[in-house]
């Protein structure tokens, strides 16, 4: 296992599957993200999924405007509770509205899993933009990043791929030492993910992983964006990621059935991480 907890210790595995699909692909071997929860529900994912979500076959872009549709965290906390899911495992992604709505998700999160005999979540991912809900870039509360690194989660940072240098700040000197680069690309038609986003993820890699470096180490980099190939996730790694993120390569039904031929790939991927 790679990735650093706040210890220091590895717990984090090479390959992570980006929310939303960890929701629905785990394969082996891989540090799956539940989510994205919001405090609420939010109806209709399918419907979105159906209206709004293309494919430009010519730039490899996906665009899509589903806006963090989900059933609520507390759909995550029954399906726990009752043994549907198991959490230590995996990283749970939250977005919050308010101020009130991000103190209770943290709440919410820290008491997964959190009863004798059973380990908690393995780690807290907060999504801090989706082009897709009229939010700003930067709209968050003052103690976030510090109140969640005092409730005792490992907290990893999403990043959003523009305007995202005062936030990195801010986490860095909250204590955070683990960030996802990076989120979908505001655009006409929504997020766009896919191909188009690996120039400008790439270039947060570099940028984020060098803050951390003159912070004084320590720390770790998810990167991700247009990820096919075992060259494409080298790039990543070259640009300082020491974590792998899959979205764009698994963005197909086949994957509900098994992991299939992701296998190769996730194994591919994790042989270039620990050779770094």
């Amino acid at each position: 296992m790679t990735g650093y907890g706040p210890d220091g210790s590895g717990l984090i595995e090479a390959v992570v599957i980006s929310a939303p699909f960890g929701n629905y692909i785990q394969p082996g071997g891989t540090t799956p993200t539940l989510g994205t929860f919001t405090l609420k529900k939010r109806p209709g994912r399918m419907r979105q999924v159906i209206k709004t979500l293309r494919k430009d076959k010519q730039t490899r872009a996906w665009v899509n405007k589903i806006g963090l549709r989900n059933p609520g965290i507390d759909s995550l906390i029954a399906r726990e509770h009752r043994g549907g899911v198991r959490i230590a495992d995996k990283l749970v992604s939250i977005h919050g509205f308010d101020d009130a709505e991000w103190r209770e998700l943290l709440d919410r999160v820290r008491r997964l899993g959190d009863r004798e005999g059973e380990s908690g979540v393995l780690g807290v991912e907060l999504n801090m933009s989706c082009p897709n809900v009229g939010e700003e870039i930067g709209g968050y509360p003052d103690w976030l990043f510090a109140g969640a690194v005092e409730s005792g989660l490992r907290v990893v940072v999403k990043l959003p791929p523009v305007r995202y240098s005062a936030m990195a700040d801010a986490a860095i000197e909250a204590g955070v030492r683990t960030y996802h680069c990076c989120n979908t690309l505001p655009v006409a038609g929504g997020g766009m993910s896919g191909k188009p986003l690996m120039a400008v993820a790439l270039e947060c890699v570099e940028d984020v992983a060098g803050r951390l470096v003159r912070a004084g180490g320590g720390g770790a980099v998810i990167g991700g964006g247009g990820v096919e190939t075992v060259e494409d996730a080298r790039r990543y790694v070259d640009a300082g990621a020491q974590h792998v993120a899959l979205g764009t390569r698994v963005m197909h039904p086949k994957y509900l059935l098994g992991e299939g031929d992701l296998r190769g790939l996730v194994d591919g991927i994790t042989r270039v991480v620990l050779a770094q």
